[in-house]
C-alpha cells in the first residue's frame, strides 16, 4: 500500500466524529468569502465600476475601479484567518483525532496572533501573486503576439493557442500554490509559534523537496476534485483533503526535524 493510500485511509478514520464540524467550518469560510465577493460587486455597482449595460469591469486605471479592488482585497485578507482557523481544525483532527468548532475563530483570540496571521497570509499571497504575474503565459503571449487575442473565431490555430496559454497559466498557478503556499499554511496551522519568516520563507526549500509527495497525493484526490464541479461535494472534499494533507505534512515536517507543537 502506498504512503498516499495510507494517509487517505487514516484521514477517513480521523474524520469520524469530526466531519460535521469541519463541514460547518468549511461552509462558513466559503460563505464569508462569497459575501466579500458579492459586497465588492454591490459597492462597485453603486460607484459605477462595472458597466451595467455590458457587464464588463472598468480597467484598473480608473480610480473607482482601483479603489474598490484594493479595498476589497484588504477586506479579504482581514477575513483570511477564518481559513487558517479551518486549517487549525483540520490539523487538530489529523493530530489528535478531534477538533473543536470554536477553533474556526482560533486566530481571532488575540490581536497579536490575529495580525501575525494576517501578515503571514498577506506575504504568502504577495509571493504567489508576484510569481504568478511573472509566469502568466496568457499575458506573455498577449504581449508578444497581441493579434492572437483579437481573433474570436473558434477552431483556428490562433484560438487554440490562446486556449492553450490559458490552460498553461492555470497549471502554473496551481504549481506555484503547491510550491509557495500549501506547506507554509499547513506548517502554520500545525504550529503558530513559528516566526513569520520561518513560515513564509523558511518552508520554501521544504516545499521544493516534498513537491513530489504533494503531487502524488493530489493525483490520488483527482476524482474527488472533479466532483467539486457540482459544488456541494466540495463541502466533504475540502475537509477530507485538508486532513490528509496535514497528516502528510506533519510526518514530513517531523522527518525534517521541524516537528509539530500543536
Amino acid at each position: 500500500m502506498t504512503t498516499e493510500k495510507i494517509v487517505m485511509q487514516q484521514a477517513r478514520k480521523a474524520l469520524r466524529g469530526n466531519l460535521s464540524k469541519l463541514i460547518a467550518a468549511a461552509g462558513l469560510t466559503m460563505l464569508a468569502f462569497l459575501l466579500v465577493e458579492y459586497l465588492e460587486y454591490f459597492v462597485g455597482v453603486l460607484l459605477g465600476v462595472p458597466d451595467i449595460d455590458s457587464g464588463e469591469q472598468l480597467p484598473f486605471d480608473n480610480p473607482a475601479a482601483l479603489a474598490v479592488a484594493l479595498g476589497f482585497t484588504a477586506v479579504l485578507l482581514l477575513a483570511m484567518p477564518l481559513l487558517n482557523g479551518f486549517l487549525r481544525m483540520a490539523a487538530t483532527t489529523a493530530v489528535r483525532k478531534e477538533c473543536a468548532s470554536r477553533d474556526i475563530f482560533y486566530y481571532f483570540r488575540s490581536a497579536g496572533l490575529y495580525f501575525k496571521t494576517v501578515l503571514v497570509d498577506f506575504l504568502l499571497y504577495a509571493l504567489w501573486s508576484l510569481a504568478a504575474a511573472m509566469l502568466n503565459a496568457s499575458g506573455i503571449l498577449g504581449a508578444l503576439m497581441p493579434e492572437l487575442f483579437q481573433v474570436d473565431t473558434p477552431f483556428t490555430v490562433q484560438h487554440y493557442l490562446t486556449v492553450l496559454a490559458a490552460v498553461v497559466t492555470v497549471l502554473l498557478r496551481v504549481i506555484l500554490y503547491m510550491l509557495l503556499v500549501h506547506y507554509p499554511l499547513l506548517a502554520y496551522a500545525l504550529n503558530e509559534n513559528r516566526s513569520v519568516g520561518q513560515c513564509v520563507f523558511g518552508t520554501i526549500g521544504f516545499s521544493f523537496r516534498h513537491f513530489g509527495q504533494l503531487l502524488r497525493l493530489m493525483f490520488r484526490f483527482i476524482g474527488w476534485f472533479a466532483l467539486c464541479f457540482f459544488v456541494v461535494p466540495a463541502l466533504y472534499v475540502l475537509p477530507y483533503f485538508s486532513v490528509a494533507s496535514l497528516m502528510s505534512a506533519r510526518w514530513l515536517l517531523e522527518l525534517d526535524n521541524g516537528g509539530s507543537d500543536i
